[in-house]
């Protein structure tokens, strides 16, 4: 009997060790090993959820992986690796566990760590870029990256600062841009590359292609691989080492040198394209990038040899790398976790995630019981992980109008809004920006529950403030402006919601979802008042083309963003305020029942200055050095007015773009800060056109936003436009127009 319970027992510990082997626990750095360590976190996406898929991007980020695995990439071992493929490649488990996994690895001065991402990218503007993951789903508007399953890249590079700060090599790879048919365009694609190269945070940055072109992918490049990707292995398994000076060694130069030659050349021989990759910075030059191990690049170069026969001859970097990395497994854990654990992966795999018996209860156990524990760690990502995708299957369940608004399906929406607040409470503790990133969705799917009569999370007032707390986050985001017009609806608010719905459809008119509630809402209106809405007596048109004079004042803010230069003693820019004075005319053209557009010529007139901060040649004190801005300029504006109503007394909102001039400039200031004679800006304002009772005149009061690109001159070489990387503009404008009617 004894024996038997031996054998019982024994089965036991196989049976869970086998299990938990499938989903390793965290592991740390490891501290027997002294000196600088090399990490990677890699990415590749070629079968996509939602959008066009790719042919090679995973192949791509397999082949960079090897490549680190092999002699020449520095034999870096598994557990130093976190790589997505795929399905794995979704933006939770970049988040919400690359992250902590790189956290575990304590990286110290001297590391190096490649960011690796292949793969679809796009953006909304300069300021809004991303590397879209598997599950991203924009549902053909641009403006739904915000909450659609996206890499936000301005995040990405708060975290690579974060390393760069503390003396980390980060070199950060992008293969994309590979397809100019996502919902960016053309546009997006510029926006992408120039916003990652302008925003540089101390990394090493190597991309696929320059602003707007195409990164191309094949099957007779290798054996089926992204141009760029291809011989950039290529280079630094050896093939980019110099002959003139061979040293085993491949520099930043080296291989920047090897793929710009090989690159562009191919692109255009063999593809009749253009794809010129982009390489930053100077002052990586010298910097050693690989070691050349020979016997390696001897087998490589005989791959080579083989693939240049045709598709199919394949031969993984793995098959010839040496390396024997295996997977870690803990023999010292104590049995009754390891149980715990493998419970918990057998409910993740049955898609059991909360409940009796499920994943959240498993690992409530495990931190009751092992707290800080590797197990526990990695089984808290997990949750979290598997929480957010729950979540994000709402929101894209949402952003492709497959909702039928029953009461079980709005439950639904506000639970997996309850699970994500535990994600993100979770993911907080070790990555505050990606926690944030998700507030969005989470108010979101919480102001969806089912808040009507017999409901069960209460007043419909709580889905509201749940609603307006989605839109202080994002202002400007569509899918929480269509969200307000349905409640508003549902609230019999017809004017509410015509007017948020409106707002949906101008932010993001490629969207079929808000062109959709637009209608009901529309609909509703005339049902409610079919007299009113077809009795001409009641109208009061507004002349659609006529002149008019505007005047108006308000407050600029200059935004520039301050970069470390040397040989300077400035050490911070602080803008003030410029106040503003417009006169000017207008020509209003209707071009539509309720939409007409309302050119401008105005003279502006502005004064502020920055204030340069600068430390003293001894002690701490710290110097102002002011810098006034005084200038005159002609602005051409040509907005789209949109009217909410056809009554006499209209709220209108105005988008569009302006074109303004230099005309003079302070004298003293304009050595210092030359600024560019044009530069393009994007307004957008909301106001009211008043018919003014017994005279054929319109009054139209509006505040207006403006947002205008960098003022900078690209020639501007000194001290003071050194430590500048960009120098934008924003203001608010109060403006009032007054121009003829019938």
């Amino acid at each position: 009997m004894r024996i038997l319970s031996v054998l019982l027992v024994l089965q036991l510990l196989i049976g869970t060790a086998y299990h938990a082997g499938g989903q390793a626990p965290l592991k740390f750095r490891d501290a027997s090993i002294t000196g600088p360590q090399t990490f990677a976190i890699i990415m590749g996406i070629s079968k996509y959820k939602f959008v066009k898929p790719l042919s090679y991007a995973d192949k791509d980020a397999e082949m960079f992986r090897d490549y680190l695995k092999s002699p020449g990439g520095g034999n870096v071992k598994d557990e130093n690796l976190y790589c997505l493929l795929n399905e794995k490649a979704n933006s939770s488990n970049f988040w919400g566990k690359g992250f902590q996994w790189l956290k575990a690895k304590n990286l110290q001065k001297g590391d190096r760590l490649f960011i690796y991402l292949a793969g679809h990218g796009d953006a909304i503007d300069e300021d809004q870029f991303f590397f879209l993951s598997y599950d991203c789903n924009p549902e053909g508007d641009k403006n739904n990256y915000l909450v659609a399953g996206t890499i936000q890249l301005y995040n990405l590079k708060k975290k690579i600062a974060a390393e760069t700060t503390k003396g980390v090599e980060v070199f950060f790879i992008m293969d994309a841009c590979r397809s100019n048919e996502l919902p960016g365009g053309i546009a997006g694609q510029n926006f992408l590359n120039n916003a990652i190269s302008e925003k540089r945070v101390g990394e090493t940055i190597m991309l696929a292609t320059g602003a707007g072109q195409e990164s191309l992918e094949d099957v007779t490049i290798g054996n089926g691989h992204g141009l760029f990707t291809y011989y950039l292995v290529d280079g630094l398994a050896g093939s980019a080492e110099s002959t003139i000076a061979p040293d085993n060694k491949i520099s930043y130069q080296e291989i920047q040198n090897y793929v710009n030659k090989n690159v562009p050349s191919v692109a255009q021989q063999q593809f009749k394209r253009k794809q010129d990759p982009y390489f930053c910075c100077n002052e990586n030059t010298e910097r050693i990038i690989s070691t050349v191990d020979t016997a390696y690049l001897n087998r490589w170069l005989k791959i080579k040899i083989q693939q240049s026969k045709g598709p199919g001859n394949s031969v993984a970097l793995s098959k010839i790398s040496g390396n024997n990395n295996r997977p870690y497994h803990s023999t010292t854990a104590d049995t009754t976790l390891l149980q715990t654990y493998d419970l918990f992966n057998k409910a993740i795999s049955s898609n059991i995630i909360t409940g009796k018996s499920s994943a959240e209860y498993y690992y409530e156990t495990l931190n009751t019981k092992y707290a800080g524990n590797p197990y526990t760690l990695d089984a808290k990502s997990t949750l979290a992980v598997e929480f957010i995708n729950l979540a994000q299957d709402k929101v894209n369940q949402y952003l492709g109008c497959q909702t039928d608004q029953s009461s079980k399906q709005k439950q639904e929406f506000y639970e997996a809004g309850l699970r994500l607040e535990k994600a993100i409470n979770i993911i907080r503790e070790y990555d505050t920006d990606y926690a944030t990133a998700l507030m969005g969705r989470m108010y979101l799917l919480k102001a969806s529950g089912d808040f009507g009569n017999g409901g069960n999370n209460g007043d419909r007032s709580i889905a509201f403030q749940n609603a307006y707390s989605a839109l202080a986050i994002d202002p400007n985001g569509a899918y929480i402006q269509n969200k307000l017009a349905l409640l508003h609806l549902e609230n019999k608010n017809k004017d509410s919601a015509i007017y948020y719905a409106n707002k949906a459809t101008n932010t993001a008119p490629n969207w079929a979802c808000a062109l959709t509630t637009l209608a009901l809402v529309r609909q509703a209106a005339q049902q409610t008042n079919p007299d009113k809405s077809n009795n001409p007596a009641n109208k009061k048109p507004i002349k659609k083309n006529s002149f008019g004079v505007v005047v108006g004042s308000g407050v600029s803010k200059l935004k520039p963003t301050y970069i470390e230069a040397g040989n300077t003693t400035i050490i911070g820019i602080n803008p003030k305020n410029i106040v503003k004075l417009d006169l000017g005319i207008i020509y209003q053209l209707g071009i539509g029942k309720n939409i007409s557009l309302r050119p401008s010529a105005l003279i502006s007139m502005e004064g502020g200055e920055l204030v340069y901060q600068r430390r003293a040649a001894t002690g701490t004190q710290i110097i102002l050095d002011p810098v006034k801005l005084k200038n005159t300029s002609v602005t051409m504006a040509i907005p789209m007015i949109i009217r909410l109503s056809d009554k006499n007394i209209a709220p209108f909102i105005s988008l569009g773009p302006s074109f303004s001039y230099l005309v003079s400039q302070d004298a003293a200031a304009s050595k210092k800060i030359p600024v560019k004679k044009s530069i393009l800006s994007g307004d957008a304002g909301i106001g009211v056109d008043i018919g003014l009772a017994k005279t054929k005149l319109i009054l139209s009061p509006e505040i207006k936003y403006t947002q205008g690109l960098n003022n900078i001159r690209s020639d501007a070489k000194n001290e003071y436009t050194n430590t500048l990387s960009s120098l934008k503009k924003q203001g608010i404008t109060f403006s009032v127009y007054l121009r003829g009617r019938k």
